[in-house]
C-alpha cells in the first residue's frame, strides 16, 4: 500500500475530506467573503422586487398607496448578483429540474446534479456487516453504508456512494457490471484472480470492469462515489484475466498527474480532463468530449462551471459536486473557472 504519509506532502483538491471518518473539510468555494458583494446583491434583490410585486403579497404591497422604499434602489449588475445568490445556495438534494427521477430527467433531456453533501456520511444508509450480507470475510468484521443518486438508471448506468469500515473478503463471483469508483477518503487494495494488487487511496480512480473477480481489503475507513454501468460481455486480457484499473486524479507525492482516457471498455469509457475557461453549446451534432450521443457522468474536482438546460434552468457546479448529463442532453457547459473533471460515458 502507498503510504498515507505521504499525502501530506501534496496539494489536494479543495473538495477532499479529512481523514478521519465523518469530518468533512469545508470547500474553498464555500467559502464567503466581502460585504460589498452581499450589498451589491441586496440591491440587486430589492430592484426586482420593486419592478415584480409578488401576486402573493398582502393588499397593502398591491395598493400602491405606499410608494416601496425598495424603489429607489441604483440599478445593479442581476447577472452577478444571480451567481452570487446561486453560490450560496447549493441544495443538499440532487437537482431533477423539476422531475421525480432520472428516467423522467432524461425524457425531458435535463442533468441531474447532487452536492458532496447529499453523500455525507451522516446520510448513507446503513446495510450492515459484510459477513451477514454473504461476504466472504475473513479479516476484521467489515460494515458498509451507501446512498444512491436514484434507483432509476441512465443508459443501464447508476450512481451513488459507498462506505466501508476497515476489513477484508474474498470476492469470487463475477462482476455483472463496470464499476468505477472515486475515492474520497481512505485506503483499500484490490486483488485480481491472479494475485496482482491495486492499492488506492484519496483521488485515485478505480475501475472494476465486467467479468472482473478477485479480493477487497479495506486497509483504513473507505468513502467513494460511484458509477455502476451494466452492459454487454467485453473481451478479457489476452491472460484471459479482467483486471481492475488504478489511477490518480489528482497529483500527490510518487504519483504522477494522470490525463485523459483511463479505461476504455467498448461500452463504458473513463477518464480525467481539464477543462479551460469559456463556454460550449452542447448539441446533438456536438462531437468530441461533450459528445452528447452518451450518456456522462461527471466528478469535479476543482473549479467552477455552470451547466445550463436547453430550457434555461441552470446550476453551479464545484468540487465535490457530482453531475450526470442524459445521452441527448443539450445545453451550455460554461467553466467559470479552470476546472478538473473525472468522467464516466457510457452507452
Amino acid at each position: 500500500f502507498r503510504s498515507p504519509m505521504l499525502v501530506l506532502f501534496a496539494s489536494s483538491p479543495t473538495w477532499l475530506p479529512a481523514s478521519t471518518a465523518g469530518r468533512r473539510n469545508v470547500p474553498a468555494s464555500s467559502v464567503r467573503t466581502g460585504g460589498a458583494a452581499l450589498s451589491a446583491e441586496l440591491a440587486a434583490k430589492q430592484a426586482w422586487l420593486a419592478r415584480t410585486q409578488p401576486s402573493w403579497g398582502p393588499p397593502s404591497q398591491l395598493s400602491g398607496s405606499v410608494e416601496p422604499t425598495v424603489a429607489a434602489a441604483p440599478p445593479v449588475d442581476e447577472a452577478a448578483a444571480k451567481q452570487a445568490w446561486l453560490a450560496r445556495t447549493q441544495p443538499d438534494e440532487p437537482a431533477w429540474r423539476g422531475q421525480s427521477s432520472p428516467a423522467e430527467s432524461a425524457a425531458r433531456l435535463a442533468f441531474v446534479h447532487a452536492p458532496l453533501s447529499y453523500f455525507a456520511l451522516d446520510k448513507l444508509a446503513s446495510k450492515g456487516t459484510r459477513r451477514a450480507g454473504g461476504s466472504l470475510v475473513d479479516v476484521g468484521e467489515p460494515e458498509d453504508w451507501s446512498r444512491p443518486i436514484a434507483k432509476d438508471a441512465w443508459s443501464g448506468a447508476r450512481a451513488g456512494s459507498w462506505a466501508c469500515s476497515e476489513g477484508g473478503w474474498d470476492s469470487p463471483k463475477l462482476r455483472p457490471t463496470t464499476e468505477t469508483f472515486l475515492v474520497l477518503e481512505g485506503w483499500g487494495c484490490v486483488t485480481d484472480v491472479d494475485g496482482t494488487q491495486h492499492s488506492f487511496g484519496p483521488n485515485d480512480v478505480v475501475v472494476l470492469p465486467r467479468h472482473w473477480s478477485g479480493r477487497w481489503d479495506v486497509a483504513r475507513f473507505l468513502h467513494k462515489v460511484w458509477v455502476v454501468h451494466d452492459h454487454p460481455d467485453v473481451p478479457a486480457g489476452a491472460d484471459g484475466v479482467v483486471r481492475a484499473v488504478v489511477a490518480p486524479a489528482w497529483p500527490h507525492f510518487g504519483a504522477p498527474l494522470h490525463e485523459g482516457t483511463i479505461y476504455d471498455g467498448g461500452h463504458t469509457r473513463v477518464g480525467v480532463a481539464p477543462l479551460a475557461p469559456g463556454s460550449v453549446a452542447v448539441s446533438a451534432a456536438e462531437a468530441g468530449f461533450w459528445s452528447s450521443a452518451t450518456a456522462k457522468f461527471l466528478w469535479i474536482l476543482d473549479g467552477v462551471l455552470f451547466l445550463t438546460n436547453a430550457d434555461g434552468s441552470s446550476r453551479r457546479c464545484v468540487a465535490g459536486d457530482t453531475a450526470v448529463l442524459p445521452a441527448g442532453w443539450t445545453g451550455l457547459v460554461d467553466t467559470v473557472q479552470p476546472a478538473r473533471v473525472v468522467w464516466v460515458d457510457v452507452d
